[in-house]
């Protein structure tokens, strides 16, 4: 039964229109998935369910108790993740008709996962989330991607919207290549036209000047083949513009979001890259590490693991040199860089190139050339970095890390996929996996996880 319907809803910002005119229904005992890119209108929508915003045109109509849950944005790790799972067991104990929750993992490790996804599967009624967490979206019944102002919606869990998005490419390009041949065949039609008439033209002129035929009669008949000739020109022009419409459009549907990370000119560090013996390190009266050992070893991937507040990121900010122990010692070896939760390596004042010649050390040029590779061609390349979404100020940040031959011996992750949406995501692990240096990591993403093929695992 519809809990919660919208008919012809349409809702934005100014001049951002985010929903335009879309129908859907939302239905008790089912767990939806929304997803889309950052800015798309993910927790918009969700806020339009509840009540807390209104429509600019359309309705909303709810027959039922609904209960939300925002994002929660928390500094300190351990903290924020204690928040995620209050604020869940308040909603389940809601017993609400309909569950909406935005990013509900987010902060959460595995352990608190594991609770959410038991509590999450005996919940009697209906949920709704918006989430880039694949692992909790394989548990849906239902994905709906939001595109451009509209809804579509794809019948099972993620695993089934995958391969729907594969049949959907496969079909998209099928479409394109015969878009490909039909302005080929047009082109040549009309070039066979246009030498057609010109073989015409040129026997109408010789039969003239051999006194066959009279100027006037002549006249009249290329005025009839240039008429007739026009009208074929046209008639196939026309069917040119379509399929070359059509062909432009499946393009921009079809652009490559992927990237190519080059080889770098000099062999990664193979040795001891990471030594720390008898470390200690607290906050204030908190002993985070206590006579802590760590090595690590070039081209090796290595994930942190623990608990929340165990001192993950700790570790990660004392390795890159954020953080200086208490006692101990912290030897590094090679070059590390360091790509944080918040994305916040680039300078946010400067543009893409300055960037990419700052943290890479390259000359202008070779910026040009690398910020073309990662998708920022033109005048696209000179925009401040400030005002890039999540997915690009990602791709921007490795195009600054591991677009050039400078690239780090060891390159520290702390929760990557954190805020990303999932076609980021993808990016991110493509160009993991054409990286060849050592990577040291800390997510709560198990898929994440294995698909970029870590081979040791250290409980803190």
């Amino acid at each position: 039964m519809a809990l919660i319907s919208l008919s012809k809803v349409s809702f934005g910002y100014n001049d951002n229109n985010l929903l335009n005119a879309v129908s859907i229904a939302f239905n008790d005992n089912e767990r939806v998935a929304i997803i889309g890119d950052n800015g798309s209108g993910k927790t918009t929508l969700l806020k339009l369910l509840v009540g807390d915003l209104s429509p600019n045109s359309g309705t909303v109509n709810k027959a039922a108790s609904v209960y939300m849950l925002n994002q929660i944005n928390a500094s300190d790790s351990k903290s924020g993740g204690e928040q995620q799972m209050f604020a869940l067991m308040r909603a389940f104990e809601s017993n609400a008709d309909i569950l909406l929750l935005d990013e509900p993992t987010n902060n959460l490790d595995h352990d608190a996962k594991q609770t959410f996804f038991n509590r999450l599967n005996v919940y009697p009624n209906g949920i709704v989330i918006v989430s880039h967490d694949r692992e909790l979206l394989g548990q849906m019944d239902k994905i709906i991607e939001l595109h451009n102002g509209q809804l579509k919606v794809y019948g099972g869990n993620y695993d089934f919207y995958l391969e729907q998005k594969r049949i959907e490419s496969d079909s998209m390009y099928a479409k394109y290549t015969n878009a490909q041949k039909s302005i080929a065949r047009l082109n040549n039609t009309m070039n066979i036209a246009q030498n057609t008439r010109q073989h015409h033209e040129f026997k109408q002129q010789k039969e003239i000047n051999t006194s066959r035929r009279s100027r006037l009669e002549a006249n009249a008949l290329r005025g009839k083949s240039i008429e007739t000739e026009a009208k074929k020109r046209v008639i196939i022009q026309k069917k040119l513009d379509e399929q070359i419409s059509i062909q432009q459009s499946l393009s921009e549907q079809m652009r490559n979001e992927t990237i190519k990370i080059p080889v770098p000119n000099k062999p990664f560090y193979s040795k001891e890259l990471i030594n720390i013996s008898n470390m200690s390190f607290a906050y204030g009266d908190k002993t985070v590490f206590k006579d802590f050992d760590f090595t690590m070893y070039g081209k090796s991937r290595v994930r942190l693991m623990g608990k929340n507040g165990s001192g993950k990121s700790t570790l990660l900010k004392i390795i890159y040199g954020e953080l200086k122990p208490e006692s101990g010692i912290v030897k590094i070896f090679g070059k590390i860089a360091y790509i944080n939760q918040d994305l916040s390596v680039l300078d946010k004042n400067k543009n893409i190139v300055e960037n990419i010649m700052e943290v890479s050390g390259c000359l202008r040029h070779d910026a040009h050339a690398i910020a073309a590779n990662f998708g920022f061609r033109g005048d696209v390349s000179q925009q401040k970095v400030g005002i890039l979404s999540g997915g690009e100020l990602l791709k921007a940040t490795l195009a600054a890390i591991l677009g050039g031959d400078n690239q780090p011996d060891l390159l520290i992750l702390d929760e990557p996929t954190n805020n990303l949406e999932i076609k980021s995501i993808g990016i991110l692990e493509d160009s993991l996996n054409q990286y060849t240096g050592a990577i040291l990591l800390v997510s709560h993403d198990e898929m994440f996880v294995r698909n970029i093929k870590t081979d040791k695992e250290i409980l803190l």
